[in-house]
Order: structure tokens, then sequence, then C-alpha cells
């Protein structure tokens, strides 16, 4: 709750539509609460659910404005 409004995030059951990985988690957030949502994932990394992790992949996409 501390990062709202300032981060979105949508969780996907994997699973339910046939994918080998339980979740699919996507975040959304503006270049100005980027410094924020690098806190969230220290954060999140720090829990202990985090230690049922087997892997993760961080992809990024930028909008281009112009």
């Amino acid at each position: 709750m501390k990062y709202l409004p300032a981060t979105a995030r949508k969780l996907f059951h994997s699973l339910d539509i046939g994918e080998p990985f339980d979740f699919l988690t996507w975040f959304e957030y503006t270049h100005a609460d980027a410094d924020a949502f690098e806190q969230l994932l220290y954060t999140l990394r720090k829990t202990e659910e985090w230690t049922y992790v087997d892997r993760e992949i961080n992809i990024r996409l930028v909008k281009n404005n112009s």
C-alpha cells in the first residue's frame, strides 16, 4: 500500500492459462516514480515469500512520448 498509487500492479495466475510458471506480475509506474519502484522491488526481495521465487525475469518497457 505504501507505493500506491505511484505503482500499479496486475497479478496473473499463469498456470490457469497453461504457462509453466505460477505467477506473472506486471507493474506500471511513471519515470518520476522509478526510484520508488526500485525501493518496492528491494522490499519485496527481502520478504519470506521471495524465498519461494525460483526465477525472476525483469523486462522493462519504456514508452517514447515523442
